[in-house]
């Protein structure tokens, strides 16, 4: 009797321990969100009227600047293409006869002329990439600025155009200017 008891003891614990093992499951769950990296403007063009050759205007209204994607952005300002064959874009230098120079600023409130500095122009060669300083007034605050631009912010964003020092072309030019988002 004791045997039979032992037995059916030994039996029933090894039946058991094997239940356990058998019984342990874990699922675990993977997730992804693919990057979307996405800017939208508004309004899509600014004109900055009959100029005088050899001046400078800066904006008197933004383009605001919305950060369409889904994960915070930086800004960058290029000119894809010269707006004819005569004129040609330039950033370190002032702009001399058939050259201009455009800039961009992210700032809240309109900047004066002397807030924009070479480091906030760009060109058909030279694109920037708005940092601290780049593309920015360096004083304010980096929720003015373009970069770390989180999912649906915005940014004011202001132009100055320095015109040509002297020119063949009377007629209206159009410049355009590219925002394009990075991570």
């Amino acid at each position: 009797m004791k045997k039979l008891f032992v037995v059916g003891l030994v039996m029933g614990l090894v039946g058991m321990g094997g239940m356990v093992y058998a019984a342990v499951t874990a699922d675990v769950t993977v997730t992804v969100k693919v990057q979307k990296l996405s800017v939208g403007v508004s309004p899509s063009s600014y004109d900055f009227g009959t100029m005088v050759a050899n001046t400078n205007s800066v904006a008197s209204s933004q383009i605001t600047v919305t950060n369409d994607g889904n994960v915070t952005e930086k800004f960058q300002l290029s000119i894809p293409a010269e707006p004819n064959t005569t004129w040609a874009s330039v950033t370190a230098t002032t702009p001399g006869a058939e050259k201009y120079r455009i800039s961009g600023i992210f700032k809240t409130a309109a900047p004066v002329s002397g807030n924009f500095l070479a480091s906030d122009s760009f060109s058909v060669s030279t694109v920037r990439v708005a940092t601290a300083t780049d593309l920015a007034l360096d004083a304010d605050a980096d929720g003015q600025k373009g970069f770390n631009v989180t999912q649906s912010d915005t940014r004011n964003l202001w132009f100055k155009l320095e015109a040509p020092s002297a020119t063949a072309l009377t007629t209206q030019q159009s410049i355009t200017v590219r925002l394009t988002a990075q991570p």
